[in-house]
């Protein structure tokens, strides 16, 4: 099954509390996950950031929207305990608990009118509120604004005449951290009858280790083939050069994706939509417009 979103997982969580005076976070999570069967594929799934499991952000903001409401108590750092209230729930045992159901609770519609007072220009929509905890919000939101962003960089990129790809591509290496520290040490070498190499990186200041680069700027419906792969693995041979990067505004066919993996040379296949995210990443063409801190309370500070 699809892991429960935060609401789904309130009632479980709450039931879970309650089973004993003084429950750890991450035997709630357990219990939550126990009751949905959930597979080990979904216990082990991230957020977008990477940055923790999907369960146990639900379910950590099902206990937190709870512990709004009053139903729940944290005596201390991680830890829960069922309040008066809660057992009334539980000894009620409504088929779900919702934010539209915690709404009946003073506190936590007092609490949720002064987060609806702060909202942003753009609100997200309700049903995607109903769906989605805060954070997750943040993070496909921000996903979202990154897509449209990318979705632009490769519009423009493909625009741009071959040079100035290949220099564009040049810059990027920069930014990546590529080359050793003097400022001659990546190359844009492309011209007529370069044989496959359109850069040079030295990645030491006597050029015993050097990664070479070819930049081919297709329109977004060419693929690269087979036969501009081994060109490129040609002229790296002629050098007896054993890294290699090629990199497209396109993308690569799968006979030159397969013949990368059966050649001695080490080649990176840099497609379309990965260089659009590395200039994203690494801030080429693009600019910081504003940033956001997502912060929560520290508990520990208010530990004795």
């Amino acid at each position: 099954m699809a892991i429960p979103d935060f609401q789904k997982t309130m009632l479980p969580a709450l039931k879970a509390v309650s089973a004993k005076d003084i429950s750890a976070s991450k035997e709630i999570i357990a219990q939550v996950i126990k009751h949905f069967n959930l597979s080990q594929q979904e216990i082990e799934a991230l957020l977008p950031s990477k940055t923790q499991k999907i369960i146990d952000n639900r379910v950590n903001w099902a206990l937190s929207y709870m512990f709004k409401a009053g139903l729940v108590a944290r005596p201390s750092k991680g830890r829960y305990s069922i309040t008066a209230r809660g057992k009334e729930v539980v000894k009620e045992n409504p088929p779900a608990i919702s934010t539209s159901y915690l709404m009946k609770f003073g506190e936590f519609s007092q609490w949720k009118s002064v987060m609806e007072s702060e909202k942003a220009e753009t609100p997200i929509e309700p049903a995607n509120l109903d769906s989605s905890d805060p954070l997750e919000q943040i993070e496909r939101n921000y996903q979202n604004l990154k897509s449209s962003v990318v979705d632009e960089l490769l519009r423009i990129v493909r625009a741009v005449d071959p040079t100035a790809f290949e220099k564009l591509v040049m810059e990027l290496m920069k930014k990546m951290g590529y080359g050793a520290e003097d400022l001659e040490s990546i190359i844009h070498s492309g011209k007529s009858g370069d044989g496959g190499i359109d850069g040079e990186i030295s990645q030491d200041y006597l050029g015993l280790d050097m990664i070479y680069i070819q930049a081919k700027r297709y329109a977004e419906d060419n693929a690269v083939g087979r036969p501009a792969i081994q060109q490129f693995v040609g002229s790296l041979n002629e050098r007896k050069a054993k890294k290699g990067i090629f990199i497209t505004s396109s993308y690569f066919a799968q006979p030159a994706i397969q013949y990368v993996e059966k050649v001695d040379v080490k080649i990176v296949l840099i497609d379309d939509l990965k260089l659009a995210q590395l200039m994203y990443d690494y801030n080429l063409g693009v600019e910081t417009v504003q940033t956001f801190e997502v912060k929560r309370v520290n508990s520990d500070f208010f530990e004795d």
